[in-house]
Order: C-alpha cells, then structure tokens, then sequence
C-alpha cells in the first residue's frame, strides 16, 4: 500500500509540475506577445523588471522542466479503462468545442488568457474552467504522449537519446533560464506588492498576476532543482538505459 501511495504522490507531482510549466508557458507568451506588439513603449511591471524579453527565457525554463517533470512521475501505475492521454484529448476537445459553440468570441482565450478579463459573472467562470479543462488536458496528453503510437514513441525516444548526448548544453541552458526566471518572478513580485497586494479587493486581473507570479516562482525553482539534481543526466541516462542499444542497432 505505502509503494502505491508513493507512485501516486510521485505521479501527481509529475502533472502538477507540467500543468504550471503549461501556465507559465501560455501566460509568459500572452505578456511578451503584447510587449513586442506594443507600439507606445509599454513595459511590464516596470520599474523592476529591466525588460520584458526575459519572458523569453521565462518560457525556455517552462518547456525544458516538463522533460524533469515526466521522469519524475515516470512510475507503473495501472490504467482505467483506457490511457490517460484518452481522457486528456478529451477534457480538451469537449472544452474548445463548448467554447466554439457558446462562446466562439472568446476562443483565443486559450492561447491569450488576458482576452477573458473583458468577460464578466458566469461568462467569465466558463470561460475559465474551459481553460482549465484545456491545460488539463494538454498535461496528460504531454505525460502519456509515448502511448499515442509506436511510431511517435520511437521519435521521442530519439529525441531522449540527442537530448542526453547534448546534456551538457541543456544543463546550462536551463540554469541561466532558470535564474533569469528568478528575477523575473522577483520582479513581479515585488510589483505585486506596490500594487496590488495591499489593495482592499482583488480584480481577476489582480488575482491572475498572483497566480502568475506564483507559477513563476515554481517554475524556476523546480527548474534549478532539476539542474542541482542533474536530471538531464542521470535520471534521463537511465531511462534510456533500456532503449539505447536498441536504437543504435536502427
């Protein structure tokens, strides 16, 4: 019973690390997306951030721990009915469907999450628990993708392969990204705290820099544990310990 629990907690960690690398992804876009659109000089929580291209480095650190973030919950757990990756093309394909037919509107809102701050009450609530949905179920799509076909198993077992022989590049990259990120989310923070934080009432804008901030602030933690923890060595060496010879012999 303990070694289930253990999987579970192992497992659960996995997708709550990939799940806030997906909103550290889609929100760090969303804000670098309006800071180069931006004509009128506009910078992003100015005075403490320096400049907003380091939400670039922000979204390198977010793509590079979801591959940490699979090994972790790289556990045998049994399966209900069907993969994972079933439920999760699921729980996003019902949700996009439901916000085309309802609210077709504010579908960009999946790949913007500030278009959903024009909505208001009940509207606002659909919108995101849709949005919800859809990153939910991008995460299991993401930790069960091997599953999808033979054929995509072996691309991203290759893909494993040139990522451990490039581990020394990776390392470095995702420390410097990951540091970057600490600043970033500082800085946020401390924005935060100028700005919001000691305001009576909480607007959603208010609200969804908190959870931003906070995403942040996960992100490049776990992003320099897996860097301490030398992930894209030794845990990624030995999940490619079963499938190294096979490959070379391709």
């Amino acid at each position: 019973m303990s070694r289930i629990i253990a999987k579970l907690g192992r497992k659960t960690l996995s997708l709550a690390l990939i799940f806030n690398s997906i909103i550290s992804l889609a929100s760090a876009a969303n804000i670098l997306a309006a800071f180069y659109l931006n004509t009128n000089g506009w910078r992003p929580y100015s005075p403490y951030l320096i400049d907003g291209s380091l939400f670039l480095l922000a979204i390198v650190t977010a793509v590079l721990n979801i591959i940490p973030a699979k090994l972790v919950g790289k556990v045998d757990l049994g399966r209900i009915l069907f993969h994972h990756y079933v439920y999760g093309f699921l729980a996003s394909s019902i949700s996009i469907t439901l916000m085309a037919v309802f609210a077709p509107a504010y579908i960009l809102v999946f790949l913007m999450p500030s278009l959903g701050f024009q909505t208001t009450g009940l509207q606002m609530i659909m919108i995101y628990s849709g949005l919800f949905f859809v990153y939910g179920g991008l995460t299991l799509m993401i930790d069960d993708i091997h599953d999808v076909s033979l054929r995509l198993s072996k691309t991203l077992d290759r893909l494993k392969l040139w990522a451990y022989k490039s581990s020394k590049i990776l390392q470095k990259v995702h420390l410097i990204s990951s540091l970057a990120t600490v600043y970033t989310a500082i800085s946020v923070y401390v924005w935060l705290l100028g700005n919001i934080l000691l305001k009576e009432t909480w607007s959603l804008w208010d609200i969804s820099n908190i959870v931003f901030a906070t995403s942040l602030l996960i992100n490049c933690l776990w992003g320099l544990k897996a860097v301490k923890a030398k992930y894209w060595f030794t845990k990624l060496y030995f999940d490619l310990s079963r499938l190294e010879p096979s490959l070379h012999k391709k």
